[in-house]
């Protein structure tokens, strides 16, 4: 149970969520994908989740658990990071996205609906897959999204930790990269954020960077087709002031005038994990305030 999973040690409690989950890897354009599938209750299409830049399926550790108490979830490794395959060139969206396209038609066919939910740099990833499938995707979630060009803020982070460190030296350079990047709250930074953090970070071989300041998703956000949910921390260190994430929400209601726009009062931008209950909501359809 999730109440169980956090009386244990970071490390071992991953392996115990990840053991809930079927991994499934498939071959799409030359790139082997590593997806896991999160069994849930059947009566929904089911939800796929992209993760953010340097992440892996760990960026949703906070939310699984009540996911998969009311849907069919799968999370995936994008290319080049986690436990997926190397992507070849070219290193652009389009290229990610025909990929993890491709990898939707092996894993469901090319006529099965799902829903999609994308942080950060899988948000961006998010909105090209769902330009590629058309009204198959019913619902497009996007948390944090890069891509959005010039109100994009560029985040200054430490270097790495280099692996001759002691533990608690690289620790305490994680903690300080995740106050400045990724949660709002310094409480929130516990040691399972620390430990996810510092082992996707060992794991990853694509720099997200450039892209997620490309404006990738604002040049493709009128055309996707989707139901659009932008949700936003309001402390969000990529986002920039109140005012740009706003601006944000101008510009989702101009691509779709029903489209759901949420700030969430005092998190940061790993919002799902920060808030995890309240990003769940949100995902799975639930109400909340808009901006």
């Amino acid at each position: 149970t999730a109440a169980a999973l956090i009386m244990i040690e970071p490390a071992a409690r991953v392996a115990q969520l990840a053991a809930l989950s079927e991994s499934v890897r498939v071959s799409a354009g030359g790139t082997e994908l590593a997806w896991r599938r999160w069994p849930g209750p059947s009566g929904h299409p089911p939800l796929l989740l992209l993760h953010g830049g340097f992440g892996s399926w760990t960026h949703w550790i906070a939310n699984l658990p009540g996911l998969m108490a009311e849907r069919e979830t799968w999370t995936l490794d994008l290319p080049g990071l986690g436990d997926s395959g190397d992507l070849s060139p070219p290193f652009t969206t389009e290229h990610f996205a025909d990929v993890v396209a491709s990898g939707l038609v092996e894993l469901f066919g090319d006529s099965t609906p799902y829903e999609l939910a994308g942080f950060s740099f899988g948000a961006m990833i998010g909105a090209h897959v769902s330009l590629r499938t058309g009204k198959r995707c019913q619902r497009l979630s996007l948390v944090g999204a890069a891509g959005c060009g010039h109100l994009h803020h560029q985040v200054s982070l430490l270097p790495p930790p280099d692996h001759s460190l002691p533990t608690d030296e690289a620790a305490a350079i994680h903690r300080d990269n995740l106050q400045r990047l990724m949660i709002a709250d310094p409480a929130a930074i516990d040691d399972l954020a620390v430990h996810v953090h510092g082992d996707n970070l060992d794991r990853h071989r694509f720099r997200s960077r450039k892209l997620a300041g490309s404006d990738d998703l604002l040049r493709v956000l009128p055309d996707i087709p989707a139901p659009l949910v932008g949700i936003w921390g309001e402390r969000d260190a990529t986002a920039g002031d109140l005012s740009a994430i706003e601006e944000r929400g101008k510009l989702f209601r101009a691509a779709q005038p029903d489209a759901e726009f949420h700030i969430l009062k005092g998190i940061g931008h790993w919002a799902m994990y920060e808030a995890p209950d309240q990003v769940n909501r949100l995902l799975l359809g639930g109400s909340a305030h808009q901006a």
